[in-house]
């Protein structure tokens, strides 16, 4: 039975211990790249990967529209609570800043679009707690299924090539504490709105669209509405988080353009259960590309077990679009396996529109924008949903700066000279993933126009599935870092090579270090807040009291060259894991007021 799914959003049971009854809508990601659709929500069904007793229990949830709880009043808005929004409240929980959330449709994602959840943000949810990253291991595909990409004509048919995958399957233990996690967002995103709502600092309302946020100087003003009554109602808050999609409505508002490439492909996403184990059991892969004069699309593996997502390629136009039934997909599917009695249970479809668009600004007074608000991408890779998290990641400790009274004026300013350039990049890059792939098809076709053959056009797409550079090597170049005057790393390839330095501007590197007997990564040293990593020397550790910093001592010498401190030296890392300053010397040659202007520096004070 299939669901046609152009929100792609159902209603969910969430348990915290003890059960709890919720509902929400779609996610940034989701609701991102949908194209409009003739179809009516209402023929959506949530029977993708549900248990009957999920089934029974998602009914109870689209009965009520507020889940959570929080124990104080909110002092922040967040519009949207897909992936982003919802890693938006989690952070926000995470420095005691109690947040609500308006969701303007009335469940969970029921179509898995979203999939990788990669390292570094599986660094951000370390965070949230063990056992936010203990559930979403949880989720992850079985062993093997994330060591490589296969190129082929048909899945039964000719294979062109395969690219290793580290980028997917985890760079190592050397590099993070954490691995990537490939799953579906119609799983993982009730991980996140279970630690959300757990912590008690967040209240999420679901069937409530936002109409309006006004800036009134001293707070915004934010109007919603009940999706099902019609009844407005209205918060007064200090902060605004847009994270309501690629259609963002408060974007939209605010008159922020949007920049780059829009439309650059239609794609129809099919939810489908199928036993492909004939053509992939011996050569398990994190994507099945397909290719020849008739078929342009990707096979998806999201459970190991039998349930999969393809993309099928279109050429836009709506009639076209609305005539991917189940039947035409399933035969679609059949052909690109090269399988023509396959036994096909399609469970839901979904139209899409790739876009590559950033916007021109990420903030307006006390409003900002993050995921799909912010910035829309390419698939290819999964840095859309990743970035926006990211970005939430970079966020939340300014906002929460700002609300203790403690952060100077350029803090919030910080967000956007640090975090646009990153997602522009990341869009680019993730276009360059999506034209290498259609440079394998063109070399399928024999229509390469350097030409290459298929196998020659897969060599040339290795970045696609390789790419530490990209997810661990960005630099922030803001007034909020103290630079030490060191030069920029050289890696070989930015995009698939990552240098681990501990240079202001750079992601702290990780190490396993020991504090108080127990082993723990350096990424963890600033799970409440900023942290100066040091050497042994004591006037550091009375600095870092002076400024309400904690101080970590390193005994190790590996650690301590790997930082660039020497036996003398000190870095300090702002909350989100970034380096804001470092001191290779010891006290005595940096002075106190080096360290209290480097500090005050990094809260926004020049």
């Amino acid at each position: 039975m299939v669901s046609l799914a152009p929100s792609g959003r159902s209603d969910i049971d969430i348990d915290i211990d003890i059960d709890i009854d919720i509902e929400r809508s779609v996610s940034c990601e989701e609701r991102s790249s949908a194209a409009p659709s003739s179809r009516s929500p209402a023929t959506t069904r949530a029977g993708s990967s549900r248990t009957p007793a999920e089934e029974s229990t998602m009914a109870q949830a689209s009965r009520q529209h507020t889940t959570g709880g929080m124990t104080g009043p909110p002092r922040v808005a967040i519009c949207g609570a897909g992936p982003v929004g919802l890693a938006m409240a989690l952070e926000l929980a995470r420095f005691d800043v109690h947040s609500i959330v308006f969701e303007r449709h009335p469940g969970t994602a029921v179509h898995p679009k979203a999939r990788n959840i990669n390292t570094r943000t599986m660094e951000v949810a370390r965070q949230w707690g063990g056992g936010v990253t203990r559930r979403l291991r949880e989720l992850d595909l079985p062993e093997g299924w994330t060591d490589q990409i296969v190129y082929t004509r048909t899945l039964a048919g000719e294979e062109y090539g395969r690219v290793t995958t580290p980028g997917f399957s985890g760079s190592g233990d050397h590099l993070s504490p954490e691995r990537p996690v490939l799953s579906s967002q119609d799983r993982f995103e009730p991980v996140l709105l279970r630690a959300a709502i757990g912590s008690g600092k967040v209240t999420v309302r679901f069937g409530t669209e936002v109409i309006r946020a006004r800036d009134e100087h001293d707070h915004v003003r934010v109007d919603v509405r009940d999706r099902s009554t019609g009844e407005e109602d209205h918060v007064s808050v200090p902060y605004v988080i847009a994270a309501d999609g690629a259609a963002s409505g408060t974007r939209e508002r605010l008159g922020i353009p949007l920049v780059g490439r829009a439309a650059g492909s239609h794609n129809i996403n099919v939810h489908f259960r199928a036993d492909l184990a004939p053509w992939t059991d011996q050569r398990r892969g994190v994507m099945y590309w397909v290719a020849d004069a008739g078929h342009r699309g990707v096979f998806q593996p999201l459970d190991g077990a039998g349930t999969w997502l393809c993309q099928i390629s279109y050429d836009g136009n709506p009639v076209v679009r609305d005539s991917f039934s189940a039947e035409r997909c399933t035969a679609w599917i059949r052909q690109a396996v090269g399988e023509p009695e396959l036994d096909v249970d399609v469970l839901s479809i979904s139209p899409w529109v790739m876009n590559v668009l950033v916007a021109e600004r990420f903030r307006v007074g006390r409003v900002f924008l993050v995921g799909d608000a912010a910035h829309q991408m390419p698939p290819t890779g999964g840095f859309g949903m990743n970035t926006g998290i990211q970005s939430a990641h970079n966020l939340a400790w300014k906002l929460a700066a700002a609300l203790d009274g403690v952060a100077g004026p350029e803090l919030l300013d910080s967000f956007e000279h640090e975090r646009r350039p990153v997602a522009a990049s990341n869009a680019q890059r993730s276009f360059d993933n999506s034209r290498s792939v259609w440079a394998v098809a063109q070399a399928g076709r024999g229509e390469h126009p350097d030409g290459l053959t298929p196998r020659e056009a897969v060599a040339r797409a290795h970045r696609y599935g390789n790419f530490a550079g990209m997810e661990f090597g960005h630099v922030y170049d803001s007034a909020v870092i103290t630079s030490d005057g060191s030069p920029l790393p050289t890696p070989a390839d930015p995009v698939e090579d990552y240098v681990p330095v501990a240079r202001p501007g750079h992601r702290a590197p990780h190490a396993w270090i020991t504090q108080r007997g127990r082993p723990m990564s350096t990424l963890d040293t600033v799970r409440h807040g900023f942290a100066l990593v040091c050497s042994g020397v004591r006037p550091w550790v009375a600095l870092a009291a002076e400024h309400d910093v904690r101080p970590y001592v390193i005994d190790d010498p590996t650690v301590r060259t790997a930082y660039g401190i020497g036996d003398t030296g000190a870095v300090l890392i702002r909350p989100d894991g970034y380096v804001a300053a470092r001191w290779p010397h010891d006290p005595g040659r940096t002075t106190a007021a080096d360290v209290r202007a480097a500090v005050q520096r990094a809260r926004g004070w020049s």
